[in-house]
């Protein structure tokens, strides 16, 4: 199997793989993107990039290819040395070496590589088995369906009956014999003197319903005079999580030896940096940070500045 298999396997897990002799392949978090010329949306990745100046042994690749193999671990550097002189000569040979599912290698000067990494693997576990894909936008249709136009019809407010009523009262009075006369009277006088109660009655309803917009309210004329106690919460600190966590740091080096972390530790605090020791990685390496953040953002935007005097400086996520 050749080398650059091993890389790949350990690029899923790891944000930072070191060739000796060669260089550093650091992995860094990217964020999904959609591209509006093209409308391809593209899930969040692990966008790849290369230093040629992180060339020291951290013990991860050969202890993983060791394991792998089932040989020792000095013979799982000789087969990486035995690598990289092949990669180093076809550089010189070719000026370009290609790494199957890493990237391309230009050789460009007597030592300055430029790396272009291949984007068919997506090394971020999160996102295993997303693709990217084509989304158009969905116009609008237009319907040709022809508008019909209703005309407006206006509506016969029924007619009052109340004054034809009475009056078909009254004749039908003068149509009936002298015998009934007396009891279409009264029954006349009866539905007149109700319908004028049916409109007073309606009056004095509209007259209720009209509310003034602007009634004045009344002022209050009293006064609390009981001071409520003011209630206080207590908090336990103990059960409150850290919001600003830092989970991202700028490594100064990886030391097996815990008193060469120390060590370094201490120079760098002289020099200024919050430094800290983060822990050891699987290997056992103990891994000195200058600085801690809480976001992949922030502490990117730093290493540029720290790298001015520190070139090996790299980005590491625990986890």
């Amino acid at each position: 199997m050749p080398l650059e298999k091993y890389i790949s396997d350990l690029l899923y897990r790891y944000d930072l793989v070191i060739i000796p002799e060669f260089g550093g392949l650091i992995g860094r978090k990217t964020s999904a993107r959609f591209n509006p010329q093209t409308y391809i949306f593209s899930p969040p990745h692990k966008e790849l990039s290369f230093n040629n100046q992180l060339q020291k042994n951290d013990g991860l690749l050969a202890n993983y290819i060791a394991e792998a193999k089932g040989i020792t671990y000095n013979e799982a550097l000789e087969f990486i040395q035995s690598e990289v002189k092949h990669w180093q000569n076809q550089l010189k040979e070719e000026k370009r070496l290609k790494l199957d599912q890493i990237g391309i290698f230009n050789l460009v000067s007597h030592d300055k590589l430029i790396f272009l990494p291949l984007t068919t693997k997506n090394y971020l576990a999160e996102a295993y088995g997303l693709i990217s894909f084509v989304h158009k936008p969905v116009k609008a249709l237009q319907s040709d369906m022809p508008v019909i136009k209703t005309g407006s019809k206006k509506i016969n407010k029924p007619k009052q009956k109340t004054k034809a009523t009475v009056k078909s009262v009254v004749k039908t009075y003068q149509k009936t014999p002298s015998t009934q006369s007396s009891k279409l009277w009264k029954y006349a006088a009866v539905f007149v003197l109700g319908l004028g109660i049916f409109t007073a009655g309606i009056k004095v309803i509209k007259q209720q319903n009209h509310v003034p917009q602007d009634m004045p309210y009344q002022k209050a004329t009293f006064v609390l005079k009981q001071n409520f106690p003011a209630v206080q919460i207590g908090q336990k600190q103990d059960n409150v999580a850290k919001i600003n966590q830092e989970k991202y740091f700028i490594i100064s080096g990886a030391f097996r030896s815990k008193q060469n972390a120390v060590n370094n530790l201490e120079t760098l605090k002289k020099q200024g940096f919050p430094a800290k020791i983060v822990g050891q990685t699987n290997h056992g390496l103990w891994l000195v940070a200058y600085q801690g953040f809480t976001s992949d953002e922030a502490a990117h935007n730093m290493l540029p500045q720290i790298k001015q005097t520190h070139s090996a400086a790299w980005v590491y996520r625990a986890e």
